[in-house]
């Protein structure tokens, strides 16, 4: 029995780890422009469906850090192997160095087991070589990363020295790899005049659930504990009860304080019409909802399936209509007192919570997002009547998709930027949660009144 039990517990755990190497496998091809992917967990138990995640998180968080030392150790650039190898020795990898529960046996046998099923018989020799050699690079526990070139850092707080290897004497080249940033995005957040450091540290972190708590009482309520942003709590219950318990609080959110801070900071002038063209899950409409009592909402959508989501949330509320973004631009010109357009970015103040995002950034793609950005931007300002506003925001740190972006709107457009505010994150690897926060960036603009 215990030998049919131990079989029984291997087949499991390679089930896990099959689904997070197809998926890892699926992203290596796609590199860099990732999109998010669920794996395949239908059937396993609680805790493998955890462990999947897990890799998979852990793995993607830190794909450049260990395809650098897949190549110090292995002597293979990984970025030249097919993308299944890709992930097997990524997340073998990840395994060995990042997440210390995992046995080496365990990762280095069941990795090459993977690679003889799912990439050919002869892959596992080389699997097995490599990551034999990766581990043989891990060092002591340190208490904390101090910036050098003999450890990395580890999202607790921690770091791990490293053995017979060192990441690069440049300093951008270092930070970039040891936080697992493209380099492009490095040079750009030295130019933002932060801590470059710090700045990347905090793409390591495992963010908190931030919930902006509206009219909730939470008081003595040990599900949740102080943020310091007021009127925000960090919740601290089991993630699958997150739901009942925004139930129980009607008016209470999940948002980052950085990101309420866009409605939250507004000032109503009187507005009857206000349109949010960009609504998403519609947690900026609900707050534009308390924010403004006497004002009628239109929460807008181009995709089908959150359209069909925004209908079922605001079902019964008098003062929400639901319209796909076209049917709102379709109406005509200045029928609009205050548009919000909370526009589709890149995501780089937010990338501890889109791990996907953290490769994309400074790529192709940031030129559409910018053409994109600047057409909903158009498409506000003819919503608005003369003397409106129109409110742009992004979870970005980029200049070229926010004070650029603003500068574009001003000359372009006509608008006049009367208010600009850019928050950088804040919070490291192993900091108190309380503090933590997003980044973000809003633009409060208004129409000529003549």
């Amino acid at each position: 029995m215990a030998r049919d039990g131990g079989r029984t517990d291997t087949i499991r755990t390679m089930d896990a780890r099959d689904a997070a190497m197809r998926v890892l496998a699926t992203h290596a091809e796609r590199m860099p422009d990732l999109v998010p992917i669920e794996p395949r967990t239908d059937g396993m138990d609680p805790r493998d469906a955890a462990l999947a995640h897990a890799l998979i998180d852990a793995t993607l968080r830190r794909w450049i850090t260990l395809g650098y030392l897949i190549g110090k150790a292995g002597g293979r650039d990984i970025r030249t192997l097919e993308p299944k190898m890709q992930a097997a020795l990524a997340c073998g990898a990840a395994q060995l160095l990042l997440m210390d529960r995992i046995p080496d046996h365990a990762a280095i046998d069941e990795t090459v087991e993977w690679a003889k099923r799912r990439i050919r018989p002869k892959a596992g020799g080389m699997v097995n070589a490599i990551l034999r050699k990766v581990a043989g690079l891990r060092g002591e526990r340190l208490d904390a990363w101090d910036g050098g070139t003999g450890s990395i850092p580890l999202s607790d707080g921690g770091a791990l020295a490293l053995i017979g290897k060192r990441l690069p004497e440049d300093e951008e080249s270092r930070i970039g790899i040891a936080c697992s940033l493209p380099r492009g995005l490095v040079k750009s957040w030295a130019r933002l005049g932060a801590d470059l450091r710090e700045l990347c540290l905090h793409t390591l972190v495992h963010p908190p659930t931030v919930c902006r708590l509206g009219p909730a009482d939470i008081s003595g309520d040990e599900r949740f504990a102080p943020h310091a942003s007021a009127g925000h709590a960090v919740y601290l219950g089991p993630r699958d009860r997150l739901g009942e318990t925004l139930r129980e609080h009607p008016g209470m959110s999940v948002q980052d304080a950085a990101a309420s801070e866009v409605v939250g900071g507004l000032h109503p002038e009187g507005e009857r019409v206000i349109v949010d063209l960009c609504a998403g899950r519609g947690t900026k409409t609900r707050q534009l909802l308390a924010k403004f009592p006497e004002s009628r909402i239109v929460a807008c959508e181009v995709d089908a399936d959150r359209l069909i989501a925004l209908r079922g949330v605001f079902a019964g509320e008098s003062r929400v209509v639901v319209l796909h973004a076209d049917e709102a631009v379709g109406r005509g010109q200045a029928w609009a007192d205050l548009v919000l357009t909370d526009v589709p970015c890149s995501n780089s103040g937010v990338l501890p919570r889109r791990t996907e995002a953290r490769y994309r950034v400074r790529s192709a793609a940031m030129a559409r997002l910018i053409e994109t950005q600047r057409d909903i931007l158009s498409n506000a300002a003819r919503m608005v009547r003369p003397g409106g506003r129109v409110i742009y925001s992004t979870c970005s740190l980029e200049p070229e998709e926010n004070a650029d972006q603003a500068a574009w709107a001003q000359e372009s457009l006509r608008l006049t930027v009367e208010r600009e505010r850019a928050v950088l994150p804040v919070g490291g690897p192993g900091d108190d949660p309380s503090g933590y926060r997003d980044g973000s960036y809003a633009a409060e603009m208004r129409i000529p009144a003549g």
